[in-house]
Order: structure tokens, then sequence, then C-alpha cells
């Protein structure tokens, strides 16, 4: 039933996407093609999921605040995409827990690390990133996919210039996968921020310096020179 539902999910995303924004997309090669992986990405928009997951080979589950599920339709979409719900702001153990067996079992799972998005007229850059990515990482040990994302801020929001007749154009960057490794001699505290920094760096490297938000200081001081190798090249 959820991979029929998800596949309707698929073809909703399509006429969506088609209507909505022209998309360009580089990378997705790069993703795994089967095993546990983890998709991290900054986060523009409540949209922002249908972009990445589209090109995909491979189903795509992700997490989403507990919020969402109690709208009608928006809950029964992600019930249908098979998402899993969290608590923002909060110590979710047993979302954790059921995405690191999801994890364990070979799926693909989306995660913004950030947990929100700057809401206009705030600036678009990246949010400072939470640490329940780099805990999955490292507990699972599975490989991590950094995407970059932008231009899904313009769709649907007004106040960024969205207009129902335009369709801005929309990019989708994936990185190089990469398996996160914790600093050793180091408590779990600093072990979790320093992966969580190197996924913003990875992500960063990603997307255009305005969208870069937080982590453009480190761009500047050239602190990720070793951590973020070269983005693929977007295009149109």
């Amino acid at each position: 039933m959820r991979r029929l539902g998800y596949a309707l999910i698929r073809a909703l995303g399509w006429i969506v996407t088609l209507a909505q924004m022209r998309l360009r997309v580089v990378g997705v090669e790069r993703v795994p093609a089967k095993g546990g992986v983890i998709l991290v990405s900054n986060h523009l928009g409540v949209i922002d999921p249908l972009p990445i997951g589209l090109r995909l080979p491979r189903e795509m589950r992700m997490l989403a605040k507990i919020e969402i599920f109690h709208r009608f339709v928006l809950g029964g979409l992600a019930r249908m995409a098979g998402a899993v719900s969290i608590r923002r702001g909060e110590s979710d153990r047993e979302a954790l827990q059921t995405t690191l067996d999801l994890l364990k079992a070979g799926e693909s799972l989306l995660v913004f690390p950030e947990g929100t998005y700057a809401h206009a007229p705030k600036p678009v850059g990246m949010l400072p990133l939470k640490t329940g990515a780099a805990w999955l990482a490292l507990r699972s040990g599975c490989q991590v996919v950094p995407v970059g994302i932008y231009g899904t801020e313009r769709v649907w929001h007004w106040s960024r210039g969205w207009r129902p007749w335009r369709r801005p154009l929309v990019h989708v960057a994936f990185g190089a996968p990469y398996v996160p490794q914790a600093p050793a001699g180091v408590s779990l505290k600093v072990a979790l921020q320093a992966v969580t920094d190197e996924m913003g760096h990875r992500i960063a490297a990603l997307l255009p310096g305005e969208y870069r938000g937080v982590q453009a200081d480190a761009w500047g001081s050239g602190a990720v020179a070793k951590t973020a190798p070269p983005a693929p090249r977007l295009s149109g």
C-alpha cells in the first residue's frame, strides 16, 4: 500500500512541479542506488522535498514536523509518502529510533538539519544546523549525501515574488556521498557538533554565496577547504 501511495505522490509531484517551477537537477547519479543513505539538505520552503525527490531513482522517506500530520490534506499526503513525524524543539527519541531502523533496513531518508526555514522578509541563507542528522549518521554508519537547493523560496511565497503565472527556476545539486567520522578522544556532544559542522560545509558548497547564511563566515575564512569537495556545475 505504501508503494502505491508513494507512486501517487510522485505522479502528483510531477504535475505540481511542471506547473509551478522550472527544475534543474545535477549530480543525482551520485546518490547510492541501494543501501541506507541520508540526504541532508538546506531548507527554503514547504515544497523542497518535491524537487529533491522527483529525479531520484529510488524511493525517499523523510522527516516531517508532527504538526503537518494534524492537517487534513498535508497529513494524508505525508502518510501516503511514508513520512516520519518528529517533534521540533525537543528530543524525540522514538522518531529518531524509527528513522534509524529505516536506515538499517536500507531506506533512503531526507533530513533538513536546520529543522525549519527562514520566512520572508528574513534572508534565505542557511540557519544553524541541529545535531539530529549527525546522530543518525554516526549511529547508522550510513553514507550521507549533501544536497543544495535554491529557488524554491519563490514558489508559493507571494512576498518573495511568486505569482501563479510564473514558474521560478529551481536548482537542486547532489554532492558526493561520504561517511562521517567522529573525531577521536572527544565527548559525544563535541563529536556531534563536528559532524554537523561538516554537513553544513558540504551543503553550503552546493549553494551560491547568498544562500550560505551562517556558513558564509566559514567559507570566508577558508575553514571549509578540506571538508567541502568541488560542487557539480549548475546550468540553466
